[in-house]
């Protein structure tokens, strides 16, 4: 995916320093939003970084994320919009999870 993809969208990464999914769905976005230098969020259950994002909320400290109960999820937000617009629920692969990422960043933007 393009850098130009994904502008105008952030995103909140929900999940927990102990998940082996979470950590392997981490790195996939990473590598998706940080050459764009786009905003990610990092909501751990136990409010611990999940490599390679360097810090982490709690999840009280989030009003949409305190209510996750599976992991990962990661949410784009759509600034423009001033909401959510989207989410990807659950860790399949690497190549299913960027995909499912990439779609939902689409609709985001309002494309198919």
């Amino acid at each position: 995916m393009r850098a130009s993809e994904l502008r105008h969208v952030g995103f909140i990464f929900v999940g927990a320093s102990w998940c082996g999914i979470c950590k392997r769905a981490a790195p996939v976005l990473a590598a998706m939003t940080e050459p764009a230098g786009l905003p990610v969020l990092v909501v751990s259950e136990d409010g611990r970084p999940i490599p390679p994002f360097p810090t982490a909320i709690l999840p009280e400290g989030h009003p949409l994320a305190a209510g996750v109960h599976q992991y990962p999820t990661t949410f784009i937000y759509a600034p423009w919009a001033d909401r959510v617009v989207d989410e990807v629920v659950g860790y399949r692969n690497a190549r299913a999870y960027a995909e499912r990422v990439a779609r939902a960043v689409g609709r985001a933007r309002g494309s198919p």
